[in-house]
């Protein structure tokens, strides 16, 4: 078994089984939306106070939490590739994402996975808490997902960069969203 099969498995098994609701998010529920991107890591959400049990779970399967931060902690095998982030979010958003969630199949396991908006609205924050260094990755996400999903710039991503994000980064959308639409 592959570690993005062992991953995986822990995220739609064992953390079910202990009560850890669990959340794909990042590149891999970006590329089930349809647009396809490497990643380096394999991203979920969990409610912040559900760390301990993720922790043990990990720590049993043989990772290393190697940091936490404020808001996300990170799980690796040594030497071995791809990294498990967990990003903690609190109860309240947690039940939110998971009540328009869809369960899917990624890689032969049934994992939940947002929906493309609240992916989107995910990558909205993330980009506007620090803009040069997510650049690379959020905004052609949010752009490809925005024109792959034929979303209104001012119906559906507006809100989002009212609620979410700053009046730079609806810019910074709107320009590349509308470079994708040019033929």
């Amino acid at each position: 078994m592959t570690l993005l099969d062992r991953i995986l498995a822990i995220a739609a098994d064992d953390l079910p089984a202990a009560g850890v609701d669990c959340l794909l998010i990042g590149g891999f529920a970006v590329n089930h939306h349809g647009y396809t991107r490497n990643t380096l890591d394999v991203d979920f959400m969990i409610v912040a106070d559900q760390l301990d049990s993720v922790r043990k779970i990990m720590t049993q399967a043989g990772f290393t939490n190697v940091a936490i931060r404020e808001n996300v902690a990170f799980f690796s095998v040594p030497d071995e590739a791809p990294r498990a982030d967990f990003l903690r979010v609190d109860e309240q958003t947690m039940r939110r994402l998971l009540e328009n969630a869809a369960c899917v199949n990624v890689h032969g396991h049934a994992l939940k996975i947002p929906t493309v908006r609240d992916l989107i609205a995910m990558k909205i924050f993330a980009l506007s808490q620090d803009v040069p260094r997510r650049m690379g990755k959020d905004l052609p996400d949010i752009a490809y997902l925005t024109v792959l999903h034929e979303l209104s710039l001012e119906a559906d991503i507006r809100p989002l960069c009212d609620r979410f994000g700053t009046d730079e980064v609806y810019a910074l959308i709107r320009d590349q969203v509308e470079a994708l639409r040019r033929p």
